[in-house]
């Protein structure tokens, strides 16, 4: 499967998972809650590490494709 998962997108699956772990960490959530919030953390974690999701693939997003900026240094409009 290629890579479907942008730069910025990799940091905030990342941030969130840590995030996520510190508070089953320091067991702000019990029982149910703790195991769903761990396989979430989990999941955001590997798919921020391998930038591939198969959410994304199922749904045909791809956010690796970067919009390109228009070039300031061509500028023709005073000729």
């Amino acid at each position: 499967m290629a890579r479907n998962v942008g730069p910025e997108d990799r940091v905030v699956r990342i941030v969130v998972a840590i995030g996520l772990g510190v508070m089953l960490y320091f067991k702000v959530l019990e029982g149910t809650e703790a195991i769903v919030t761990a396989v979430i953390a989990g999941y955001l974690l590997l798919s921020g590490f391998f930038a591939r999701d198969v959410f994304y693939k199922m749904l045909d997003i791809d956010t690796t494709i970067q919009e390109q900026s228009y070039s300031t240094t061509d500028d023709r409009s005073g000729l």
